[in-house]
């Protein structure tokens, strides 16, 4: 006879008064209060194992360890009003959480790399994932005729389960990818892959769970498939039109006066993409993706410089907090779901399916796509070669998206499912994640590796253009020359009357070369005033000078196309 272990909350005595709003937020003050500790911990651990540059563990796995401890402290203590206030809720992960670390990846989303491999991407990110999904489901079908561990669950209810656990989580690899800087291709592909696949999990699991309870024919096969495209296909349009919108709205009216406004404009649209997609049940994921893309491509450049970086880094701390605090939210939510139904077997069980359904969805389709790459483009060497085929099997690491679909579950399984989801997403994340580094010493794949932008928002960090006080043009260290080129003119006050100087208003910024706009502090660098025709002649005569001086002049020309 198989162990199943069920574990629930203590029973809440039904004399204890009810509680009072002081009483409630004085416990959710102490529930912040924990959360933010464990955030700053997270964070240090962080920096000091990138720091320490430790590649044997990573500080996702740090995360879910410290929220494991503090989830069983909290489950040890008495009383029970801070316990469920940590427990994981799939509504505060898709509205709150969620939304940042996609709305970055969509604005970061390196455009030229992705693109190219936009394939290969698309091959994995449909077809991978609807391997995974139907092999999970119906294996765990197979399993359950075993009658083993008393689990009984519907052909339905095992393909919802292959869907939540077919969700992969990007964050942990593509986290250890950026501080070694893996070649570019691997990257996109797998950011890629994991991005839309799970969009393509979400919208599977969505489309499976209408036809929860109800007889499955042959039509209905073709039916669900009916479902997903047109959710997905209408996801990515409406998140296209939101984009395009924010940056019609940005080029035709004078917002770039107003940084303030603008940045939260930006924010807003995207955010609106969001909810406005799962509010007409398509996928929000898609939607905001493709949204971030969008505003990269075409409103980026019709900003203001200052609100370039306010969203460039704002997007980008939200993404990182949003990250950590799911790695510990996972920890803590394995002592603080109150009904858990711990069937070990089946965990083992589930845990070998996923690494089988992923090795059976990465490989075949990777020779697929070198075989066409072969004969119908010609090319001698492979597309994928092995160790790059071998590195996306290891990245199919389960994420906090099938937690939070998995709260969805019904039925008498449903706990039992719950728990080995949770269970699973754990085990995949300190297997994978925490060897990802060593894997990549293993398989000889190229690191460090300068990655040329391509539309990227960190011009001015790549090639500093600086203009100091005195007039002296600077351009430190080009790219490949080693050089520490200047050019100096003589200062020249372009909004002084007759070239004399007029005091702070003709100053220009120490970074990107615009006007000060009347009356503004040094550091609020960003408001940028309409040059005149004077001014432009002035400036073009400069950048002429400049462009002259280079080696090669080519990295000038691409910042001036900007």
């Amino acid at each position: 006879m198989a162990l199943a272990l069920s574990v629930s909350a203590p029973p809440v005595p039904t004399n204890v008064p009810e509680t009072t709003p002081e009483i409630e937020e004085l416990y959710s003050a102490w529930a912040l209060t924990i959360l933010c500790f464990l955030l700053i911990l997270s964070l240090c651990a962080s920096y000091y194992v990138q720091v320490r540059r430790i590649r044997a563990i990573h500080e996702t796995v740090l995360s879910i360890f410290a929220g494991m401890v503090v989830g069983l402290i909290v489950r040890l203590s008495p009383g029970h009003l801070i316990r469920e206030m940590l427990t994981f809720k799939h509504t505060l992960f898709f509205n709150l959480l969620l939304p940042p670390i996609i709305l970055n990846s969509g604005y970061e989303l390196k455009q030229e790399n992705f693109f190219r491999n936009f394939g290969s991407i698309l091959t994995f990110a449909f077809a991978g994932t609807f391997i995974s999904a139907v092999g999970i489901g119906v294996l765990t079908y197979i399993y359950s005729f075993l009658s083993l561990e008393s689990l009984n669950v519907t052909l339905i209810e095992c393909l919802i389960f292959g869907s939540t656990l077919s969700a992969t989580d990007p964050v942990t690899i593509l986290a250890i990818f950026n501080q070694y800087k893996v070649d570019p291709k691997l990257y996109s592909v797998i950011f890629g892959e994991s991005i839309l696949n799970d969009a393509v999990s979400i919208v599977m699991y969505e489309t499976l769970s209408q036809f929860h309870g109800s007889e499955i024919y042959v039509s209905s096969i073709f039916h669900g498939i009916g479902i997903f495209l047109f959710s997905f296909i209408s996801s990515m349009a409406l998140g296209v039109i939101f984009g395009l919108g924010c940056s019609l709205g940005l080029k035709h009216s004078s917002l770039s006066m107003y940084p303030g406004i603008e940045s939260c404009l930006v924010a807003l649209i995207a955010y609106t993409s969001y909810f406005f997609s799962n509010g007409l049940h398509m996928s929000g994921i898609v939607s905001l993706l493709f949204c971030g893309v969008t505003l990269k491509h075409y409103a980026y450049h019709t900003m203001s410089r200052r609100t370039q970086r306010t969203t460039k880094y704002m997007f980008s701390v939200l993404a990182q907090l949003s990250e950590n605090f799911i790695f510990i939210y996972l920890g803590l939510n394995l002592f603080t779901q109150d009904v858990q139904v711990f069937k070990p077997l089946f965990i083992l069980v589930a845990t070998v399916i996923v690494c089988a359904t992923r090795y059976a969805a990465v490989f075949p389709l990777s020779e697929l796509i070198n075989l066409f790459h072969r004969t119908a483009r010609g090319k001698r060497g492979e597309e994928i070669p092995h160790s790059y085929q071998m590195m996306l099997f290891w990245a199919g690491l389960r994420g906090a998206v099938g937690v939070a679909l998995a709260a969805g579950f019904m039925g008498d399984n449903a706990p039992a499912l719950r728990t080995t989801v949770l269970v699973v997403v754990v085990l995949t994340v300190i297997m994978f994640g925490g060897t990802t580094a060593r894997m990549l010493e293993v398989l000889g794949i190229r690191t460090g590796v300068e990655e040329g932008g391509d539309g990227d928002s960190s011009e001015d960090e790549r090639y500093p253009l600086n203009v100091t006080g005195s007039g002296d043009w600077t351009n430190r260290s080009a790219p490949g020359t080693g050089q520490d080129r200047r050019f100096r003119q003589s200062p020249t006050n372009w909004n002084a009357p007759n070239g004399q100087p007029s005091g702070r208003d003709g100053r220009r910024s120490s970074r990107s070369g615009t006007l000060w706009s009347a009356g503004s502090d040094e550091s609020d660098a960003g408001e940028v005033l309409p040059p005149g025709p004077n001014m432009q002649a002035d400036r073009l005569s400069g950048v002429r000078q400049l462009a002259e001086l280079g080696a090669d002049g080519k990295w000038f020309t691409a910042l001036d196309e900007r």
